[in-house]
């Protein structure tokens, strides 16, 4: 039997891509059981269909108002904004969407902007709905609530947001990874402490211009043997000037839209980097991080982890400075016990088998009815 299933997500600048690498890792993992997927996005993300269709998925765009219109924010939460539209008229399109769709068994929503009322209005007979969420600052009307991150309380923190019924996978366990991350764990040779080589990460937007402070507070160290893998996307808009401060520094490499950021970070001694999917990237692979929060919702899941021992938090990128950087880089190249201990803590905390764990859950026999 034909499996559909519907992902609603969108990326951009602001949001980042995270949101869509982990869910075309999950569209991945269900496609080997015969599922077929359906990505719904905003047409502002319009350039990024060919990255879903490269993964033999299809994407239909839900079009964009020619002008926001006014009071679109009103009720929608924080994150209201990431919609060009209210949550209403997006629901309007993703039902209109999923009639000329058809049958489908999952309805997956991996959306800061969206909540229950939402997924009420969405849903129909003979689909379920799965919501990924890291924040627990909303509702959810789902038969499965995700949440990949490790923070405070975390059994409880969906207590009231979500039906006693509604399964909830919860913690680093469940963290959708590609698969090269699992492979190259595999290939990982246990680390010294010993820092010969620095991956630089910030997603692939990075609008704040995170990368460059990192580069100059490797700059500060004055470590010319240092070896330097600097990342960047595609998309990020101060690439010319990541480029120039590399070309400076001795050692240095820049990748733009590496595809190969699993076996960068399997080389790596240290990394630094923001939140998000990254920190279980990284865990995966036992890398130690120096971590700079780029986003108010990363602040949680870093705090957690840096209380675990995997990492160190240097804070908000907004406070944070090149020398503040430099300063910790210092301390760490001189305590290598501390840097093992560091990836020896993350690298327990996940596997790189969540996708796997969540397909599982998606398509198992609990779900034969028609409700959870």
């Amino acid at each position: 039997m034909n499996k559909q299933v519907v992902f609603r997500v969108d990326a951009s600048v602001e949001m980042g891509l995270g949101h869509l690498t982990r869910c075309l890792t999950l569209a991945d993992a269900l496609a080997a059981d015969g599922a077929r997927s359906c990505f719904l996005m905003r047409s502002h993300a319009a350039g990024l269909a060919h990255l879903v269709e490269s993964h033999g998925h299809a994407v239909r765009l839900l079009s964009d108002p020619l002008v926001r219109p006014a009071g679109a924010d009103n009720g929608g939460g924080p994150y209201a904004h990431w919609l060009p539209t209210n949550w209403l008229e997006d629901a309007d399109q993703t039902r209109s969407a999923l009639d000329e769709i058809g049958a489908a068994e999952w309805l997956i929503v991996d959306h800061y902007a969206l909540d229950a009322r939402w997924e009420q209005v969405c849903r129909r007979d003979g689909m379920r709905i799965l919501a990924i969420d890291d924040l627990a600052d909303r509702a959810h009307d789902c038969e499965i609530l995700l949440d990949q991150n490790l923070v405070s309380q975390m059994e409880t923190r969906y207590r009231d947001r979500v039906s006693v019924a509604c399964v909830q996978l919860l913690g680093p366990g469940y963290a959708l990874l590609r698969p090269e991350f699992a492979a190259q764990r595999r290939l990982l040779a246990q680390r010294d402490g010993s820092i010969d080589r620095i991956l630089i990460c910030f997603g692939g937007s990075d609008p704040t211009n995170e990368t460059a402070k990192a580069l100059e507070a490797i700059a500060r160290l004055a470590h010319p043997s240092l070896a330097v893998d600097a990342v960047i996307g595609l998309s990020n808009p101060h690439a010319d000037s990541v480029a120039r401060l590399c070309d400076g520094l001795s050692g240095t490499e820049l990748h733009r839209g590496a595809d190969n950021i699993a076996e960068l970070m399997r080389r790596a001694d240290l990394s630094i980097g923001a939140g998000g999917v990254m920190s279980w990237e990284r865990c995966c692979l036992g890398l130690p991080t120096v971590a700079i929060g780029i986003a108010e919702n990363q602040a949680d899941v870093l705090t957690a982890l840096a209380a675990a021992g995997a990492i160190v938090h240097v804070g908000a990128a907004a406070s944070v400075t090149e020398a503040a950087i430099a300063q910790v880089l210092h301390s760490l190249s001189r305590n290598p016990g501390q840097v093992r201990s560091m990836g020896e803590t993350a690298l327990a905390l996940v596997d790189g088998d969540g996708a796997q764990r969540v397909r599982r859950a998606i398509f198992s026999r609990l779900f034969n009815g028609k409700r959870a």
